[in-house]
């Protein structure tokens, strides 16, 4: 079996959803899936199970044994909370039975998606917050994304957070019951103390984030939610800021499902530097794997993943 082709096997795992790919030696999709969080900070025991599942059901629809192919298969993973020491070594090994095995954050791979190689960075507002540059002499850096529940302000699971927290004010009588925000709220957590109770004890980022979807489809007047808004802009701005202002970047890639839901309250002085080009994580996650990219190095941690 020498000559015995090679796979590459990607994954884009986020804090809400993971999709993968099985790819051939020349880039060709042979099948792709998808899977729940691919967030290894917050759970990397579930994590290992969605990778398991997808590469299972990629060598399923590929119609290729996945015990025969595994050791011809480079794999290369962008993952949430992979700057997390533990679970990536974790993760090293119960998947040693790669030819080769890649971990980089899901920034880093949306960063190679791009195409480009230099000066440039990516703006990532889904689930949570996140930003990677590219810097000088391949190293990168990343901003925000500390997860849950002490960074990633503006993104999908603290827009959720911060709308429960103004419900329950409303609740115990000293806030604005009344709102918008509060009624809408109200229907998904439970109007009663104990169901409340119940679901905030059982509420993940996950279920936090949903809430965010509620949240944009506000049209009423709401001062619950002009105020959360600021708070979640203020946060994006001083990134912005810090990225073209400090380290002088003059293109920034904006990916994540609640990006272009920002772009109305962003000062335009910001807008010219935003690009909304599709961007392709799992092809920079390929491009990394086939050598195209350099692995990441974050000057964060100046440790490669």
């Amino acid at each position: 079996m020498s000559n015995f082709p090679i796979y590459f096997f990607c994954v884009d795992g986020g804090g809400t959803k993971s999709i993968a790919a099985l790819y051939d030696l020349n880039g060709k999709i042979l099948a792709k899936s998808k899977a729940e969080s691919g967030n290894i900070f917050n759970d990397v025991i579930k994590v290992e199970k969605n990778i398991n599942i997808l590469w299972a059901n990629c060598c399923k629809k590929a119609k290729l044994n996945k015990n025969l192919i595994n050791s011809y298969t480079i794999a290369s993973f962008g993952l949430a909370g992979a700057r997390f020491e533990k679970s990536r070594m974790y993760l090293k090994k119960k998947f040693n039975f790669f030819k080769k095995f890649i971990i980089s954050t899901d920034g880093y791979i949306a960063l190679a998606g791009t195409s480009a190689k230099k000066s440039m960075g990516v703006l990532n507002i889904g689930t949570g917050v996140v930003a990677h540059l590219m810097l000088k002499n391949n190293l990168s850096q990343q901003l925000s994304g500390w997860g849950f529940p002490y960074g990633d302000k503006g993104g999908g699971w603290w827009i959720g957070l911060r709308m429960v927290q103004e419900t329950l004010m409303a609740v115990d009588g000293y806030n604005n019951n009344k709102d918008i925000i509060v009624k809408k709220t109200l229907n998904i957590i439970g109007k009663k103390d104990l169901k409340i109770l119940n679901w905030t004890s059982q509420s993940k980022p996950r279920q936090l984030a949903k809430l965010s979807k509620v949240f944009f489809s506000i049209k009423n007047h709401s001062v619950i939610f002009k105020a959360i808004l600021k708070e979640g802009v203020n946060e994006i701005e001083m990134i912005l800021k810090y990225m073209i202002e400090v380290k002088k970047i003059p293109k920034i890639f904006l990916v994540g499902g609640l990006s272009k839901l920002y772009m109305s309250y962003i000062k335009k002085k910001y807008l010219k530097y935003l690009k909304d080009d599709e961007i392709n994580p799992l092809l920079g996650a390929l491009r990394i794997a086939k050598n195209e990219f350099p692995y990441e190095v974050l000057i964060n941690d100046k440790k490669i993943y």
